[in-house]
Order: structure tokens, then sequence, then C-alpha cells
């Protein structure tokens, strides 16, 4: 199991809230597919949107940021967060 961050920015530029998270956090649970590999799924509002943290399972940190990437722009699309865009990769 390996952690991906993922922060996504507002474009409102408004902080996010702890309801946005949970919210959030729900639809990721909701759209994640065999193909993601989910594991764990943490979302925590930050002053300028919201950081995501998904564990998922995959052969290397390559791999799962493409699993990670892949859920997180699928639940965007469905308009689930739609005041927000992925921010740059966070890499540890």
């Amino acid at each position: 199991m390996l952690l991906v961050r993922l922060p996504l920015v507002s474009h409102t530029g408004a902080p996010g809230t702890d309801s946005g998270a949970s919210l959030l956090q729900d639809a990721l649970w909701a759209h994640a597919g065999p193909q993601h590999a989910l594991e764990h799924v943490r979302v925590r509002p930050l002053p300028q949107g919201m950081s995501v943290a998904l564990f998922v399972r995959a052969e290397n940190d390559a791999r799962a940021h493409e699993k990670a990437r892949a859920l997180l722009t699928a639940v965007l699309g469905t308009g689930a967060a739609r005041h927000y865009s992925l921010g740059p990769l966070i890499r540890y």
C-alpha cells in the first residue's frame, strides 16, 4: 500500500470546509473501482482547497500516482468537487 497526496485548489479562493471534505471523501469511495486499488482515503480542508491522501495498492510510486490521479479526476468530472482542480503532485 502506497500513499499518494493530491492537492485540490479552489477556483474561488475559498478555504475548504469539513463538510466539503466529508462529501469528497464519500464521493471517492463511491467512485472507486477495482482498477483504483483504493484501501484508505483521508480528505482535509486547507486554506486554499483540500488535501487528498489516498492509499492504494500498486507495484511502485509511479503506478500508485496513476491510479490515484485517475480516481480523483473521475470524481472531479462528476461535479462532486466542481469548485476545485488538481494542483501539482506532492511526492514524498
